[in-house]
């Protein structure tokens, strides 16, 4: 079994999202990419990634170090451009190319789901519950169900009472669900069993506080097979839920 915090945010992570850290011309996050992966691997974890704001550098750093226990990650950006609303998506297991292109589509979410099906790469939608700009509706979230497959269930910096009610709502899909969101939207689900989604778990964590204390868990002994059961929808999420602390 292999335990894996699939949101951590290290140094490269520099533009805020929060307003007042903008103002004061604070970055997201201040901690190393060797921090990060030191203490992921003290709290217990197998593999290591980092999931920067729209960059790289940090996991591509911890992946050439450590090719046998760290791979790439990313937390993009996204755009409905309908509703105007910003999602992050996390990505893993991309190479530069692949990264390059990610950052030319996300600017159009449906783009980036495409690019995402068509390169078979590893998903997460991070934090459905959270507006990241004050846009997120019921539609927008009907959206993401079709859109994608593999959900943070646990995200340790939200409570307990977000988390759950969204894992909730997944877990209970159908494909007569389904069925009336594509009627509803027109929007291709991203696989022939969208009523069944995979969960991730991750800190999110901005600080070196809380790394390893939210994560993912699947059957297997390798990166490889991590990734592999992340696209199958075969990992669970476990940990910490926000506690205030």
């Amino acid at each position: 079994m292999a335990r894996v915090d699939l949101h951590v945010h290290s140094k490269y992570s520099k533009h805020p999202s929060n307003w007042f850290l903008q103002r004061i011309g604070a970055s997201e996050s201040y901690t190393d990419p060797q921090e990060v992966f030191d203490i992921a691997r003290d709290r217990g974890m197998d593999f290591v990634t980092i999931t920067d704001h729209n960059k790289i550098e940090g996991s591509l750093l911890l992946k050439e170090k450590y090719p046998e226990r760290a791979f790439t990650g990313v937390e993009s950006t996204a755009y409905f451009l309908e509703e105007k609303c910003k999602v992050h998506i996390l990505i893993y297991g991309l190479d530069e190319r692949q990264y390059g292109e990610v950052q030319r589509l996300r600017t159009d979410i449906y783009q980036l789901r495409d690019f995402i099906k068509e390169n078979r790469l590893a998903h997460s939608v991070a934090h459905g519950t959270y507006s990241v700009n004050g846009k997120l509706s019921l539609a927008v979230l009907e959206k993401l169900i079709l859109l994608f497959d593999v959900f943070e269930g646990i995200n340790g910096a939200r409570i307990r009472m977000h988390n759950n009610t969204w894992i909730r709502a997944l877990m209970n899909l159908t494909p007569e669900i389904i069925e009336d969101l594509y009627g509803r939207h027109r929007i291709e689900p991203m696989s022939t069993d969208p009523w069944i989604k995979g969960f991730t778990g991750g800190s999110d964590d901005h600080a070196g506080l809380f790394i390893g204390k939210t994560f993912t868990v699947t059957d297997t002994n390798s990166i490889e097979g991590f990734i592999s059961a992340l696209r199958d929808k075969k990992t669970l999420p476990d940990g910490r839920h926000n506690d205030y602390q």
